[in-house]
């Protein structure tokens, strides 16, 4: 059969009408996904955090990322549930949402970023992220008892999947890394240093200062992985400061003050999240010590006690002849401090864990009406009021000390029933008496959240 001329040009012709059809369809359905685009706004596409660093460490991001190239967005446009503090960036189609502070463990948050728009038309939308932080893992040291090694266990909060990372006898102290935990240990005249992996296969020695004597003091900063710790010689009444740091040859150095000597400490602590170290000489003069040497020694002033750095790492608090001062360590600048009344009565302030230049978490006593008697407490001063957190339950109750957690989330509280029971002042570091307990209380509730045998928490 063959085609004529006629059927040839209407077979074009209806094929040409299915083309424009077919071709106006596509116009169509790409003009209403334009038109959706623009009448809805950005939309939310992937999000990225990493939900274990935010606790850990201040400065952490989350990442919202868009359908498209986004105009600025303004710190008002972001609402943190619950609150944290923050600062936002805007560049093509990422916003940045950087938190300042370590964020709460165990928590689920909500990022809503109000009206955005791209950089192309001025519609808005809103875009949402939603994580979730993962639960505390606590360690803690607890010594043996009728010749038992000490060992240093790992545990959930509440006590979940607790495990011994590592025994030994005469266990001093310790720090906890990513993937492993640096101990010393002594024999009562010679110090030793190990770094043992978090399961307790493979174990290290660690340089000390090359003559015999003990390490009195010890601490490390974990986002730096930097190690420090005091030491004296055998047959002397004299300390000095040594830094050792984790990455690279791992060489252990005196750390060397304003004279280009090595420091001889009274007191010292690191700066949270740095390589930096403040410390008090034995003249009681305070330095900012940079270990990695980029940075000058940087003079602070002079102090007759170094009660500690913030949390924030932003603030010194130390006591000077007058008043316990709050020391700025950007500006120098400084402020006198006094614990807030405790139910209306003024208490006798003791040791302290700053959270930032306005809140601190610290161990009071309370006279009676009749001053002949005391009661010791924790408690949350914010300057102006303080809050009891935790107190002994009974009246010959003792607190042996407190920690807090790098977030400022949980106070860990040391205490014993008696002050009788007997303490092993053998140990070089942190002498704490048989039998001591710590009891987990949440700081922002007050609620008592776990308690267990133990001492020397760490998060």
């Amino acid at each position: 059969m063959f085609l004529t001329e006629q059927d040839a040009r209407e077979a074009g012709a209806r094929w040409r009408t299915r083309w424009i059809a077919v071709v106006t369809v596509l116009a169509v359905v790409c003009a209403a996904f334009v038109g959706l685009t623009y009448f809805q706004g950005p939309k939310a596409g992937e999000t990225q955090v990493d939900t274990t660093a935010v606790v850990e460490r201040p400065g952490q991001q989350l990442r919202v990322f868009a359908n498209q190239a986004l105009a600025h967005v303004d710190a008002s446009q972001v609402v943190v549930t619950p609150a944290a503090a923050f600062t936002v960036q805007t560049s093509g189609d990422v916003v940045a949402v950087t938190f300042t502070v370590r964020l709460a463990y165990d928590t689920d948050y909500h990022v809503r970023i109000g009206g955005v728009s791209s950089v192309y038309q001025r519609q808005t939308s809103t875009l949402e992220a939603r994580f979730s932080t993962p639960p505390a893992t606590l360690y803690r040291l607890v010594r043996g008892t009728g010749g038992a090694d000490d060992h240093i266990e790992r545990a959930g909060l509440r006590g979940s999947d607790r495990t011994t990372v590592w025994s030994a006898p005469r266990i001093q102290a310790y720090e906890v890394f990513d993937s492993a935990v640096a101990v010393v240990t002594d024999d009562g005249t010679q110090s030793s240093l190990s770094l043992v992996s978090l399961d307790g296969a493979a174990v290290e020695t660690l340089p000390v200062p090359d003559q015999p004597g003990l390490i009195t003091r010890f601490a490390a900063d974990r986002a730096t992985t930097t190690l420090a710790f005091s030491f004296r010689p055998t047959g002397s009444d004299v300390e000095t400061l040594y830094t050792l740091p984790l990455q690279g040859q791992r060489a252990v150095a005196p750390v060397l003050g304003l004279s280009g000597q090595p420091v001889e400490p009274a007191g010292w602590a690191f700066v949270p999240g740095e390589d930096v170290v403040v410390v008090q000489a034995v003249d009681d003069s305070v330095s900012v010590i940079d270990l990695s040497g980029v940075d000058p020694v940087r003079p602070v002033g002079t102090y007759s006690l170094l009660q500690g750095v913030s949390l924030d790492g932003t603030t010194l608090i130390a006591a000077s002849a007058i008043a316990s001062m709050v020391v700025d360590l950007a500006t120098g600048d400084e402020r006198p401090r006094a614990p807030a009344p405790v139910d209306g009565v003024l208490p006798f302030a003791g040791p302290l864990v700053a959270l930032d230049s306005d809140h601190v978490v610290q161990q009071v006593s309370v006279p009676s009406d009749d001053g002949l008697t005391y009661r010791t407490l924790v408690v949350a001063d914010d300057g102006t009021t303080s809050r009891t957190l935790w107190q002994p339950p009974s009246a010959t109750g003792v607190i042996e000390g407190f920690d807090v957690s790098p977030n400022g989330q949980y106070l860990a509280v040391q205490s014993v029933g008696d002050a009788t029971t007997p303490t092993d002042y053998s140990y070089t570091i942190d002498p704490v008496a048989d039998g001591v307990t710590t009891t987990i209380v949440d700081i922002a509730s007050g609620a008592v959240v776990a308690s267990y045998e133990g001492f020397d928490t760490t998060w």
